[in-house]
């Protein structure tokens, strides 16, 4: 499966989510940085640069001469979660890095990872080179938005044009806040009037700064980093997330068949 994950406005944490469901997904997952901006992850979890200069240009280049499948080996970073399923495919340098990328064939490699769910961060929605062909190809779209009432406001103002360029398969992750700095509405509250506007809600992450940082800052967990706030609730997350993009990716990859002529 290819979920595809990104914001409409600010930062409302699309990286630090992406990681965290990787982290505990159910299955061999990838995380993927597709924010043409660049990725950051590579710093956290590789902080000496003991791997080496690894990631999505330099899969292109090495695609040159290996098979794709092959050459996306050879750039990944297992997680440290200790499962041993999970990997880090850390993202460009620079943006012009991004724009040299191929992106419709990384979407297909995706796609073709029959055994292997990617869970790509592809940044703003709407920036200037954001990858399309990850987004269109993907099998569940996750929008992730700031439980605060101007990225709530941004998201409802955005829902129809989202649904046109996106199709059905758009859910929400709500993510919240300090409470110092945003007021916060009730998660039900939130659910009701997104469902109304199309937009089902999956989950949501608490506020949870020290869990956060291990995959933002510098990865030096503590003794309560597996059982923090935001794992756990990534956990539940990540189980719905799971369940509607397969559902979905059933739905729309069923072979199609031919009965008396008539295809169903």
């Amino acid at each position: 499966m290819l979920i595809s994950f990104v914001s409409v406005n600010g930062s409302p944490g699309v990286s630090t989510a992406a990681l965290a469901l990787t982290w505990v997904w159910p299955r061999h997952a990838v995380v993927a940085e597709c924010d043409p901006t660049g990725g950051r992850a590579l710093s956290v979890f590789d902080p000496d640069g003991a791997h080496g200069r690894t990631g999505l240009f330099e899969l292109m280049l090495q695609a040159r001469t290996t098979p794709l499948h092959r050459a996306m080996s050879s750039q990944l970073l297992v997680l440290p979660d200790g499962t041993g399923r999970h990997h880090l495919l850390p993202g460009v340098h620079s943006p012009r890095e991004a724009d040299s990328l191929d992106w419709r064939r990384l979407s297909s490699l995706f796609l073709d990872l029959d055994t292997v769910d990617v869970l790509a961060d592809c940044g703003r929605l709407h920036s200037r080179s954001a990858p399309a062909a990850v987004l269109s190809g993907a099998d569940l779209v996750v929008v992730v938005v700031r439980n605060c009432r101007a990225s709530l406001h941004a998201l409802a103002k955005t829902a129809a044009a989202l649904h046109e360029d996106l199709g059905d398969g758009l859910v929400v992750l709500v993510v919240d806040p300090d409470l110092r700095a945003h007021q916060r509405y009730p998660h039900g509250e939130i659910a009701k009037q997104l469902a109304a506007a199309g937009l089902p809600v999956v989950g949501a992450l608490p506020w949870d700064p020290v869990a956060a940082a291990q995959f933002s800052d510098l990865h030096r967990p503590g003794r309560k980093f597996e059982t923090s706030g935001l794992l756990t609730q990534a956990c539940r997350a990540a189980d719905e997330i799971g369940r509607r993009a397969m559902d979905r990716m059933n739905r729309l990859r069923k072979p199609l068949t031919v009965v008396n002529g008539h295809v169903r």
